[in-house]
């Protein structure tokens, strides 16, 4: 090879180095999450640790900052913002049409349960309009969350049924208030309300009352701005759900946080979720 045509490719490689350079840098996302790490000084929740092994598992491809924001303001973030993601979303019809939201669930719940103190004579199963109207129940809820489809339609065409609570620590406040009598009942996962008041010894008297036509498994998902970055968060995120290290992570970690016999419907219902979604 003649010292010319070495001296071309040289010239060719240097030239390319400053794209391959910036092709290398990770993409920035603001995680924007209503988990407020001072309560009980924990620095981390379950979802904010799968978002951590997500973005271990893209090795530098991406880049999270956590900020914290009430649920309210989160959403108003991402849509305001071009590179804010939240994740342990689920999805509804209104949130479709405002986010990119990602294939692969991070989390899966039991349907929320009402969640009632010093309430023995209820039953196990209850509407929501036999708790308001039979029953005489205040209900606490969290502004700006998501319930599932079947309860979010009843407190769309209720809301002065419900007492509003909002700011980030809005789901701890209101569980605190439970205990107070201040609420007959708050709409809740068992088993988030069980991490944070297990040790409690008023959790006792604490009892979950399924809630007439709600679906058994709800799913948590990562939802991004409506912009070229967001777009590329979700591929990112998508990308590494894929793999059966991350998937392993999510399903041994719903192993232990759960206890029978919600632990096999809500691992069946993630090992469904990622077969189906690999399929399509």
């Amino acid at each position: 090879m003649t010292k010319f045509a070495v001296g071309i490719i040289v010239s060719f490689l240097l030239a390319g180095m400053p794209l391959f350079a910036t092709a290398k840098k990770p993409l920035k996302v603001q995680i924007m999450t209503d988990f407020a790490s001072q309560i009980n000084n924990d620095p981390l929740n379950i979802a904010n640790t799968f978002m951590l092994d997500i973005e271990k598992q893209l090795n530098g491809a991406i880049a999270l900052n956590f900020i914290s924001a009430s649920r309210l303001r989160e959403w108003q973030q991402l849509h305001t913002m071009k590179d804010v993601c939240l994740f342990n979303k689920t999805k509804t019809p209104e949130r479709l049409q405002n986010a990119f939201f990602n294939t692969y669930p991070i989390m899966a719940f039991p349907a929320n349960r009402l969640v009632v103190y010093n309430h023995p004579e209820l039953p196990d199963s209850i509407s929501l309009n036999d708790a308001i109207n039979t029953y005489k129940l205040t209900i606490g809820i969290t502004s700006g969350r998501s319930y599932g489809h079947e309860i979010d339609d009843y407190i769309a065409k209720h809301p002065n049924s419900f007492i509003t609570l909002g700011g980030t620590t809005s789901a701890y406040r209101l569980s605190q208030m439970l205990f107070q009598n201040k609420f007959d009942a708050i709409i809740e996962y068992s088993a988030v309300f069980m991490s944070r008041h297990g040790n409690n010894p008023k959790a006792e008297n604490v009892r979950y009352l399924s809630v007439d036509k709600t679906t058994q498994a709800v799913f948590g998902f990562i939802a991004c701005s409506q912009s070229e970055q967001g777009k590329q968060a979700i591929a990112l995120f998508d990308q590494a759900l894929q793999t059966p290290e991350i998937q392993q992570i999510i399903i041994n970690s719903h192993k232990q946080i759960f206890a029978p016999p919600e632990q096999s419907w809500m691992v069946g219902a993630l090992q469904d979720a990622f077969e189906t979604s690999a399929s399509h």
